[in-house]
């Protein structure tokens, strides 16, 4: 944890013995909370910590600076759109209510699993939010199911366990509406998308990734092809307690569509994803040829380079393997 990063906050004792941050002030978008402030753990983001409404606070608080002094005067308030990531460190217990409201630009969050105490709108119009890093293994009890009953938006959830991410599921959004059914007065309850079901896959406060691959049948059949490849290719490059039938049913899923797919990585310059789909012999042959020239009119080298070298490890040198990158 950076806690050297200049910053400035502002902060409670809380109800535990710990510390609730307050506010936070700072140089950069992305926010590293240290784990100790003036010596108490961090347990608790307090409400609206990184809102965009500043607020009195109706009971006593101290402040604190870390890092170079003289650039305090210059830190600014860390809420709504100046933040794009936030790291809480394992410490953080609880998530106040409207913690993160109006936080439109800030697209990842990474926390421990201790954070299971999460306030009501703890997420609210954090449209940009795609990503949320869980650091413990995936098989802990953590608050992301009661995160995911917050966000109803496209969003990857990583579990991080050491240096390496053992799962990655990705929650596709959902919608919800109210019809008034008259003369009562009564209304009735509208969900549209699979999303809404694959955020039920809990069992005491574990996913049920059993349960989370069942989802992906009946959202063939109802979700937009982007969203059922973020799905399958999660579960397939980190397939924690993925069973042969599902991984047999994403196989053939990725396959009939990798050229659609690929079409994705080679615009966001995803090497790593489209070597996986090489090495898991899911990208090759003709196909392999057409993401190369795809990667050299994109102008990628990297990635067309990357994709030859797959192409002469399978054994599939060809004509491509002479590009000398002229047409870059």
């Amino acid at each position: 944890m950076e806690q050297k990063q200049a910053c400035r906050m502002l902060f409670r004792k809380s109800r535990e013995g710990g510390a609730a941050l307050l506010r936070m002030y700072g140089a950069s978008p992305r926010v590293f909370v240290p784990p100790l402030i003036a010596g108490l753990p961090c347990v608790e983001i307090a409400p609206y910590c990184f809102a965009g409404e500043s607020r009195l606070f109706n009971e006593p608080y101290e402040e604190i600076a870390y890092g170079d002094g003289g650039l305090q005067p210059f830190l600014q308030e860390l809420c709504k759109n100046a933040i794009e990531e936030v790291v809480l460190p394992d410490s953080v217990r609880t998530i106040g209510s409207c913690a993160f409201y109006n936080c439109r630009k800030l697209k990842t969050i990474s926390m421990g699993a201790a954070a299971k105490e999460i306030g009501s709108d703890a997420f609210m119009n954090t449209i940009s939010l795609s990503q949320i890093v869980l650091r413990c293994p995936a098989n802990q009890t953590s608050g992301i199911q009661k995160m995911l009953g917050q966000i109803s938006s496209d969003l990857e959830v990583a579990f991080v366990s050491g240096d390496r991410i053992e799962a990655s599921l990705f929650y596709p959004d959902y919608n919800e509406s109210y019809d008034e059914i008259a003369p009562a007065h009564l209304f009735g309850r509208n969900i549209s998308g699979e999303g809404f079901r694959a955020r039920q896959c809990f069992a005491d406060g574990r996913v049920d990734f059993a349960g989370y691959d069942d989802v992906f049948l009946q959202a063939c059949v109802e979700e937009l092809e982007r969203t059922l490849s973020n799905m399958a290719l999660g579960r397939l490059r980190y397939p924690y307690q993925l069973s042969r039938k599902s991984e047999e049913r994403y196989h053939s899923y990725v396959r009939e569509h990798v050229l659609e797919i690929a079409d994705w990585m080679i615009l966001e310059r995803d090497l790593d994803a489209l070597q996986f789909l090489c090495q898991e012999k899911l990208l090759g042959g003709a196909n392999l040829a057409t993401c190369i020239r795809a990667a050299a009119k994109a102008l990628w080298p990297e990635g067309a380079a990357g994709l030859l070298r797959e192409k002469a490890a399978a054994g599939q040198a060809g004509n491509e393997s002479r590009y000398d990158f002229d047409a870059f």
